[in-house]
């Protein structure tokens, strides 16, 4: 049996869990973010998996928080191989249910962040205010950049500037 969600968006069975009844306006919000039909089937289908892994593991829909995400994709990868972008994809459900006010924002206290983290959110802004990409872009395009300032300078300072060697 196939359970519609979208109009580009079937399922091959009934969603479950405290996410369920939220997949509908999700890919909604995404096709709104200017995805293509396969993305926006990718993005329910790892939704509607994180629903039923939040249903089975007893998690209300007032409790879901980033951690959860975490944990669903360390799970995940026992019976399925990571891919690209499964996590940038489950950030993008929890902000679009904080929101719709489906789920409280995470009380966080501000760390303090460190030089490659200060400079990715420099990027991040520039791609946004700059070069007017839309969020999906710029949730895809910083943690590859955080990741190579991260490998070029560690955790000490990050100085742009400074000559990178192979």
């Amino acid at each position: 049996m196939t359970y519609f969600i979208h109009e580009q968006v079937v399922l091959s069975r009934l969603p479950e869990g405290p996410v369920a009844a939220h997949l509908a306006s999700f890919a909604n919000f995404v096709g709104e973010q200017g995805y293509r039909a396969f993305s926006l089937r990718r993005h329910v289908r790892i939704a509607a998996g994180f629903s039923r892994w939040l249903g089975q593991s007893g998690i209300q829909v007032q409790s879901i928080c980033s951690a959860h995400a975490v944990e669903y994709l360390r799970d995940r990868t026992r019976h399925l191989r990571p891919g690209r972008g499964d996590t940038a994809v489950l950030q993008h459900l929890i902000t679009f249910l904080r929101g719709e006010g489906v789920i409280p924002k995470e009380k966080v206290e501000p760390a303090r962040l460190t030089a490659v983290e200060r400079c990715a959110q420099d990027y991040a802004q520039y791609l946004c205010e700059a070069r007017g990409l839309v969020t999906a872009t710029i949730i895809n395009y910083v943690p590859f950049v955080r990741d190579f300032l991260k490998h070029q300078f560690g955790e000490g300072p990050a100085f742009i500037s400074r000559s990178i060697s192979a």
